[in-house]
């Protein structure tokens, strides 16, 4: 909730609705041409559908994508609601690997992109109990905490997903996943359409593939 207050602070204080702000400030600039919180018509057809559940045989409701496909909404979320590519998240993801910078253009300062993904919890936060996806949660038992706005990593500790110290990472709520891992200069993105309970299996795969092909 704290991220949608944000997103009502930026509008308030640019003087513009959050779909412009961003396309003005963020995805236009970043070439981020397949990403907003709505479809156009020709869009619309490319959305791809959530994955048959294999346990009932069927595929899930996903309303709340289906309406992007049909009006613009009147409320934009701070803290979630695009839809995107994998090819415009990996410009997002280039960005903030290369410390606020993409093809010239720069979007934050390397000291800000510092900030944002540097553990930002005081001590003695209690465990947030996610028994489906403890790999993201942010507790000192897994080595994790919370940035301004990313997961991310204080030291390696139990984690079941492999990774560095400063990586940082956050999630979508139909599967979207990414991760930036400056100490090996690497970041990946993972686009899949299922409930969130169900993607921990995909994203662990994810990560043990890409860690398991980097070599000395």
């Amino acid at each position: 909730m704290s991220t949608d207050v944000l997103g009502r602070i930026v509008e308030v204080v640019s003087g513009m609705p959050l779909d412009r702000f961003f396309e003005e400030r963020i995805t236009k600039p970043l070439g981020m041409h397949d990403t907003g919180f709505y479809l156009t018509p020709a869009q619309a057809p490319r959305l791809a559908q959530l994955q048959v559940d294999p346990t009932t045989g069927r595929r899930p409701s996903a309303s709340t994508l289906e309406n992007l496909t049909k009006e613009k909404q009147r409320w934009f979320s701070g803290g979630g609601g695009l839809l995107s590519t994998g090819l415009d998240y990996a410009r997002f993801c280039q960005m903030l690997l290369n410390g606020g910078e993409l093809d010239g253009v720069r979007f934050l300062s390397p000291r800000t992109v510092a900030i944002m993904t540097s553990d930002q919890l005081p001590p003695g936060i209690p465990r947030i109990a996610f028994p489906f996806i403890e790999d993201v949660d942010p507790s000192p038992a897994f080595g994790q905490s919370f940035g301004l706005g990313f997961l991310v990593r204080t030291h390696l500790g139990p984690n079941p997903l492999p990774g560095s110290p400063g990586d940082f990472a956050w999630g979508g709520v139909y599967g979207t996943v990414f991760w930036v891992d400056p100490k090996e200069k690497l970041f990946a993105v993972m686009m899949i359409q299922m409930p969130f309970t169900q993607l921990g299996h995909y994203r662990r795969i994810l990560s043990e593939l890409v860690y398991g092909a980097l070599v000395e």
